[in-house]
């Protein structure tokens, strides 16, 4: 209670003597004495962050990874304190939001859970009161609406970039051989028995009968096809490359030309009778095709970049800090 008061009186001075000494280092490392809160690191316009800061600041990343309570070594503690400062200075530019825009972000953290009574149960758990996550809501949103006005500028993709990107990286929108087959499938997984693998092999035998006398394949997979997802298209699984079925089922596809004789194969799943319908061969896409992919892809570097400068500029800038 004592040091509560002394660090009371402490501030009260500072303000009636003015900012000036409320930016003081000395007034800050007293206060930090006396509320033992370890060595001031740095002063953000008239806010001390000290040692206690950015331990807590790594409880909450190591809480957040799952790691255990560890020592920071010199450079993770550099890391952090920029990390802090940055956040704090943020907090000092930022806008004031309306009560309606923190109200909407707390009711869209309510409603991801199942009711009222489990988001509490919750912020009970994490320590956090309701005012506190307004708080904190209030600050994100401020924080991320003064970022975009400060880098909005500086995340257009011209069409130059694009092209150049397109031309750097092509085997990137190179489209791999696609193929759209039907199937019969009869189950017959491994570990099934004897009776049941030779009971399938039969079927699929008459299967394959029916087919060579002229039956059509969709309705004859309509009718006798155990994979009820795509039996009631005729057996259509539509087109896919090679890295989305197993090898053996697409070697055996790829052989097949389009509406041809059907191919049987045994696979660990069972029996299949395999039609090709179409065949796309493997092309490079067009740069108009792929300049959407490319221009999200380099908004979103220019976007990390930019943060990452800006909160440097705030971590370090001696308008806000006093280090």
């Amino acid at each position: 209670m004592k040091n509560a008061v002394l660090a009371l009186v402490a501030l009260v001075i500072g303000i009636v003597a003015g900012s000036w000494i409320v930016r003081d280092p000395a007034v800050h490392r007293l206060v930090g004495r006396i509320l033992q809160r370890g060595e001031l690191l740095a002063l953000v316009g008239q806010r001390g962050i000290f040692e206690t800061d950015v331990q807590e600041g790594a409880r909450q990343q190591q809480y957040c990874s799952g790691m255990t309570d560890e020592p920071l070594d010199p450079a993770e503690k550099i890391a952090l304190l920029d990390e802090v400062i940055a956040t704090q200075a943020l907090h000092m530019v930022a806008g004031k939001l309306d009560d309606s825009d923190v109200a909407d972000e707390v009711a869209g953290l309510e409603h991801q859970f199942a009711d009222e009574s489990q988001f509490r149960a919750a912020l009970r758990r994490s320590g956090v009161s309701q005012s506190q996550l307004g708080r904190l809501a209030a600050e994100t949103i401020g924080g991320e609406r003064w970022i975009e006005k400060q880098i909005g500028a500086r995340l257009a993709v011209s069409d130059a970039e694009v092209q150049q990107y397109f031309q750097e990286h092509e085997a990137q929108f190179t489209q791999p051989q696609r193929i759209r087959v039907r199937h019969i499938f009869l189950a017959a997984p491994e570990g099934s028995t004897a009776e049941i693998t030779e009971a399938k092999d039969r079927q699929m035998l008459d299967i394959a009968a029916r087919l060579g006398q002229g039956e059509d394949f969709a309705e004859l997979a309509a009718t006798v096809s155990e994979d009820e997802a795509s039996k009631k298209d005729g057996g259509d699984l539509g087109f896919f490359a090679a890295d989305r079925v197993p090898a053996e089922f697409f070697d055996a596809a790829a052989e097949l030309p389009p509406n041809g004789s059907p191919r049987f194969l045994h696979s660990h799943l069972g029996f299949h009778a395999l039609q090709v319908t179409d065949v796309h061969p493997a092309r490079l896409v067009t740069v108009t095709e792929a300049t959407p992919e490319i221009r999200a892809l380099l908004a979103a570097e220019k976007r990390r970049s930019a943060v990452a400068a800006l909160r440097s500029e705030l971590a370090h800038s001696p308008h806000f800090v006093v280090q």
